[in-house]
């Protein structure tokens, strides 16, 4: 059932009873606050990130060539080492991917020096991280993804190890300390503690070597990263500088000893990240959870794994 009212005309209410005309709020468009990732990538810059990646693939084949004395085996080296390099970027590449965060895909360095053959490869990120979950996410993706890859290289390596040749020196050798993880393969297959540097062990070492400066928990390496998404900007500055000042102290005690290399390359590395810095977030506060305290614990593990107090000694 309704209910009808009779008309009546505006004339008939009093001046100041006349309804107000509605009002009107007139909002701008706003900025976006993150760029959305790039639909795609140019013919051109494909081409230039290909052209990297195979110049680097002769450098590094010939650098295993040189090693070896082979050139099958300088193959091989190329293909194991360029494999955890670009595993590790590809898992940040992806990651950025997935949060909408635009980045470049990974660059090759080649470098003609021997016994390496490449000075690593990197993504360069040109958009904001919006969250603490992507940062986290980003961070830490290319060291596990790197690290899945160097674990067989590592197992291969050392299941096929030759003991290393006696020889009687004047001290003036250069000795590649192992990883932790050398080290339990060392233990898992028996093997004696000085083994030949062939070019898929080196491969391996100089992987692990890669994975563990990278977590090193300052400015924006990957350990940095995931340091500033677990604690905060003050809790890594706090962390950051813990640990650039005990490497400095390390650096110049271990100057003694014969393993000053390895400590010099960490200060000279984490210097320059100091100096860097890290950017803030678009979001700050967004909880992390305890799936991804989780992992990273697997991280710190990854770390203890693959890092090396004195990486060289003479």
């Amino acid at each position: 059932m309704s209910e009808s009212y009779p008309y009546q005309p505006l004339s008939d209410y009093p001046p100041q009873a006349l309804p107000e005309p509605p009002r009107y709020t007139i909002v701008q468009r706003l900025p976006e606050l993150v760029e959305p990732a790039r639909a795609g990538i140019s013919f051109g810059r494909m081409l230039w990130h290909l052209f990297l990646l195979g110049l680097t693939a002769v450098t590094t084949t010939l650098a295993g060539w040189l090693l070896a004395g082979d050139f099958k085996q300088g193959m091989l080296y190329s293909f194991a080492l360029l494999m955890i390099l670009g595993t590790h970027e590809l898992g940040h590449y992806i990651a950025c991917r997935w949060y909408d965060v635009d980045a470049t895909l990974p660059f090759f360095i080649p470098s003609p020096l021997p016994p390496v053959g490449t000075f690593g490869a990197f993504i360069k990120i040109k958009s904001p991280i919006p969250s603490r979950r992507a940062l986290f996410d980003i961070g830490i993706a290319g060291p596990l993804a790197g690290f899945v890859f160097a674990l067989p290289v590592a197992f291969a390596a050392h299941y096929f190890a030759e003991a290393a040749a006696p020889t009687i020196g004047d001290g003036d050798a250069i000795t590649f300390n192992d990883p932790l993880l050398f080290k339990f393969f060392i233990q898992l297959f028996h093997l004696p503690t000085h083994l030949d540097v062939s070019p898929i062990w080196f491969s391996a070492w100089f992987g692990l070597l890669m994975t563990a400066l990278n977590l090193m928990p300052v400015g924006q390496l990957d350990g940095g990263h995931v340091t500033y998404a677990l604690f905060g900007a003050r809790g890594h500055r706090a962390i950051a500088l813990t640990v650039y000042l005990s490497v400095l102290v390390l650096a110049f005690y271990s100057y003694q000893t014969g393993g000053w290399l390895g400590w010099f390359v960490y200060a000279g590395l984490l210097t320059i990240m100091m100096r860097v810095g890290h950017p803030m977030l678009l979001d700050e506060t967004e909880p992390l959870g305890l799936a991804r305290w989780l992992v990273a614990l697997i991280g710190l593990l990854v770390f203890i794994l693959c890092f090396m107090p004195m990486p060289i000694t003479f």
